[in-house]
């Protein structure tokens, strides 16, 4: 609940004017928000109502029925926000669309506090709306993202993120596989395909690295020439290719340990999503927009 209060315990946010399509107001008007309580999850409604995945005290009842009965018009700008950083900065509804909406477009957003000011990675889930919230551990996981309260622009489309995100999120998918692995199975995981998808990582955060300091926060026509922005958009693709070759080696580990029934699968498959979300982020939202910029093309 902690979290669910420092998002509304502030003037509403400012987005900026931006038009939905169909498929990203239907996302809207489904939007579910997701936080903690003690002992199970509380769940925001696009009605501003809540669902809880267990037990919880009155006084955590209380406090979540204040907040959205006070704070109404801060989480609406909240949610509008979240679609906007979406829509400009992520891939996650492109690449998700089909399974969004055959589960009627209902998307779970799960806020949680990264430890930089304003700052808060976002889990996205879909589920069936007839499953919530009791068969809420058959959500199926879409990607993370990342936004700062502090305003809608992104320095470099944002690659700072994923530079420090992809070492977390491997150093914890480790973790997870020293605990639900045998030892000689993790070993040959290990040489078969982790050493190699960190030292892509590595290389990833070392090119991501050079391009932050090689070019300014903001990169677009009007504050770059032609030819840098070929040069950038070149380094976005060798980013690009890295994350390429991560993601292949990650389905076949993951391929790997569905046929040996390991339910560590699941881990890997959630880093490849990942991996899969922002190989799509930089081909459509960065390449693609640079390209087209160069090109002269609108639409």
């Amino acid at each position: 609940m902690d979290t669910l209060s420092a998002l509304v315990e502030r003037d509403p946010l400012q987005v900026p004017a931006f038009a939905l399509d169909r498929f990203q107001q239907g996302v809207l008007e489904k939007l579910h928000l997701e936080f903690f309580f003690a002992r199970c999850r509380v769940i925001v409604t696009p009605h501003l109502s809540f669902l809880t995945t267990g037990p919880f005290t009155a006084a955590e009842g209380r406090r979540i029925q204040g907040i959205l009965g006070d704070r109404q018009e801060q989480l609406h700008q909240l949610k509008l926000f979240l679609l906007y950083d979406l829509s400009q900065y992520s891939a996650l509804l492109e690449t998700n669309s089909y399974v969004i909406e055959v589960n009627s477009s209902l998307v779970i957003a799960r806020f949680l506090s990264c430890g930089e000011p304003g700052g808060y990675e976002v889990k996205l889930y879909t589920l069936r709306p007839e499953d919530l919230p009791d068969a809420y551990g058959d959500k199926i996981y879409l990607g993370r993202d990342f936004i700062s309260l502090a305003g809608p622009k992104r320095p470099h489309f944002g690659v700072r993120y994923l530079r420090r995100s992809l070492p977390e999120q491997m150093e914890k998918l480790k973790g997870r596989l020293a605990r639900d692995v045998a030892a000689e199975q993790r070993h040959e995981l290990e040489r078969d395909f982790l050493d190699d998808v960190d030292a892509l990582v590595a290389e990833f955060g070392e090119r991501a690295d050079a391009l932050i300091g090689a070019y300014p926060p903001e990169i677009s026509s009007a504050g770059l020439a032609r030819e840098r922005l070929l040069d950038v958009n070149r380094e976005f693709r060798q980013l690009k290719h890295l994350l390429c070759e991560a993601e292949a080696l990650l389905r076949e580990m993951e391929q790997r340990l569905v046929v040996a029934g390991s339910h560590a699968a699941r881990y890997v498959t959630k880093l490849r999503k990942d991996v899969a979300n922002a190989v799509n982020y930089v081909m459509v939202k960065v390449n693609g927009r640079i390209s087209d910029a160069v090109n002269g093309i609108r639409v």
